[in-house]
């Protein structure tokens, strides 16, 4: 059955003037009528039709649900299958359409004019370029010029169409909108207007050793990574995957390894542009590229000895799905993470089923896949509609949502920052979540402040509207359902619609979902990292966006050292923490302090850390090292 949500933000909307209407297993289709597109958006008319557009066809999976099987054996110890992962020749064969299914898809496609840049090895994904004339012949949509807030992109005036012929064989088409749509999960802490001076976290002398100016340095031994490089075990012989939508200079990475003294190779680095790379205000120098320069730094810091292949895509619907595709389909990378998504609500059926076609491929491949939680706490979605012109509204990000993908979580390690009037003290590992701030915020700044700048940060968590939760999360203690009474309701003018109020989405309650984050690393800025940037030292940085490039370090030197890929890690995570709990040897530390704005942390699953924080030490050997 199917739930309707009625999104008309156009922070929210994929194509232009249209709502999205998404699968919610189990539920019942809410009643409300849809609510008019949003009037922020200008329709500017026809655009060129000689414009040109890489467009992405996802096709469907074949024996879908022998896959599944399949992926759950490559976890299970005790299977004849464990961790035998296959090629993608080998997936393309037994998963991926047939030969003559690609052929009729290219076919129809080149005689519509298109020309054919890629058919991926996996026989699911086909990318080509064309005019817009040519989209508007091959899928019967017009593509027309709009405005947002003085944002100029193209899209779709109408719900693109796949022809009935090759309808049991495309499942998606992205690209035709040139809309930026996801975003960097990173943050940092609040200096500007009349947090000024509110708080200096860079400490004279050398980076490193002090909350706001940590580095992988002191994550090794905060997180008992130090033994395994007493062993030798520093990812040599892996590749790190890094997915990413922004340009970053090389040179700042090797500049931040060379500061804490780590031994690198110096063409350890491999830049993959996908779909062309990203657009050139997403160059170096932009906002996003402090995202990639973080996970370049912090993966590569705590694997030093290992490669990195980075793969940098335009911040489009196909782009972002590209970006996956490509990288493991060449598989040539051991484990690959991503710091940027958007709240699951935002994505359709076909889209949301695309991806896990891809990450299903990863998992069959053995390439561990993790995605930030996001840094909206509880409130996902809160991030670009924030409270109080909107009400808060629980729900998480995508791709983290997605079962097969580790979804990284943020924590706060005990501090006692300096403040412009006092100090704020954290006195134990926490679940990351400015509520801790609210007194001297409210005190110092007002509630205004506090709500605008404060309320809807933490680390992500919460429980999936899309995705029901996974056979490694049933019957475990702690998971929740969704919760009760979650609408979205907005100030009309927000959306430039008069007065009043308008109920713009609804979330269904009492569903069995998937819950994030896995697990959690420390991600609170005021308890946070150093990055080095355009030339020069940041401190007071944070956010899942560095939890996620962490973690996929420290599963290269987990694959290094076990001479082999980890595979899907979601399981085996699970399965561990049922054998151990937290008791003598595990590989989870219990969090039970702090929420991320709604869940609580507990002695146990919950969605605010997960499992908890990690001993990486105990994590290697749980996971084979001997």
């Amino acid at each position: 059955m199917k739930t309707k949500l009625l999104i008309v933000c156009a922070a929210i909307a994929a194509v232009a003037g249209s709502s999205q209407a998404i699968t919610l297993p189990g539920t019942t289709p809410l009643t409300k009528p849809r609510v008019a597109a949003d009037t922020r958006i200008v329709d500017l008319g026809l655009a060129a039709s000689t414009d040109v557009k890489t467009i992405s066809l996802s096709l469907a999976v074949r024996n879908a649900d022998q896959l599944d099987t399949f992926i759950a054996s490559l976890a299970d110890p005790t299977s004849t299958n464990f961790r035998k992962f296959i090629t993608p020749q080998q997936f393309a064969a037994n998963y991926g359409q047939s030969a003559e299914s690609v052929a009729s898809v290219v076919s129809y496609l080149k005689s519509k004019g298109f020309t054919i840049n890629k058919v991926f090895g996996n026989n699911l994904q086909i990318t080509a370029t064309g005019t817009n004339a040519q989209i508007t012949a091959a899928f019967g949509a017009s593509v027309h010029n709009y405005s947002l807030l003085g944002n100029r992109f193209q899209a779709a005036a109408t719900t693109p169409t796949i022809p009935t012929a090759l309808a049991s064989v495309v499942k998606a088409v992205n690209g035709i909108s040139t809309r930026a749509l996801f975003n960097k999960h990173s943050t940092a802490v609040p200096r500007t207007g009349a947090l000024a001076g509110d708080v200096n976290l860079k400490v004279a002398g050398a980076i490193g050793g002090a909350p706001g100016q940590y580095t992988t340095t002191d994550l090794a031994a905060k997180y008992n990574i130090n033994p395994l490089y007493a062993r030798g075990i520093t990812g040599a012989g892996k590749t790190i995957g890094i997915a990413t939508l922004a340009g970053y200079l090389q040179s700042d990475a090797f500049a931040y390894w060379n500061q804490l003294g780590l031994s690198v190779s110096s063409n350890r680095i491999t830049d993959v542009l996908v779909d062309g790379g990203p657009s050139p205000q997403d160059g170096p120098g932009s906002d996003g590229a402090g995202e990639t320069t973080l996970d370049v730094q912090q993966s590569g810091g705590v694997a030093p000895g290992a490669n990195l292949r980075v793969y940098l895509a335009p911040n489009t619907d196909a782009g972002f799905i590209d970006v996956f595709a490509q990288a493991v389909d060449e598989n040539l990378v051991d484990v690959l993470s991503v710091s940027w998504g958007n709240p699951e609500v935002y994505f359709d059926d076909a889209t949301i089923a695309a991806f896990h076609a891809v990450f299903q491929q990863a998992a069959a491949q053995g390439i561990p896949v993790i995605a930030a939680s996001g840094d909206a706490g509880a409130f996902d979605i809160n991030r670009s509609l924030p409270y109080p012109a909107c009400t808060t509204l629980l729900g998480v990000d995508f791709p983290a949502a997605d079962p097969l993908v580790l979804a990284a979580g943020g924590t706060t390690l005990p501090n006692t920052t300096a403040r412009k009037y006092g100090t704020v003290t954290v006195p134990t590992e926490r679940a990351w979540g400015w509520d801790y701030q609210k007194d001297y915020i409210v005190k110092y700044y007002g509630t205004d402040l506090y709500y605008a700048s404060y309320l809807a940060v933490g680390g992500g968590g919460g429980v999936s509207s899309i995705y029901a939760a996974p056979w490694y999360q049933k019957n475990l203690a702690g998971v929740q359902k969704t919760a009760a009474a979650q609408s979205l309701v907005c100030e009309n003018a927000v959306f430039n619609r008069g007065a009043g109020y308008g109920d713009y989405l609804d979330l269904p309650a009492n569903l069995a979902g998937r819950n994030l984050p896995d697990v959690s690393l420390n991600a609170d800025p005021y308890s946070g990292y150093a990055v080095y940037v355009n030339g020069a030292w940041s401190t007071g940085s944070g956010g899942t966006s560095f939890v996620s490039p962490q973690l996929n370090g420290i599963l290269t030197l987990i694959s290094a050292g076990i001479n082999g890929r980890v595979g899907p890690i979601n399981p085996q995570l699970y399965s561990a923490f049922k054998t151990y709990g937290y008791g003598a040897g595990s590989p989870f530390k219990p969090i039970t302090a702090g929420t991320n704005q709604f869940y609580p942390a507990t002695a146990g699953y919950n969605p605010a850390t997960g499992l908890g924080s990690l001993d990486v030490n105990a994590l290697a050997k749980a996971l084979g090292l001997k």
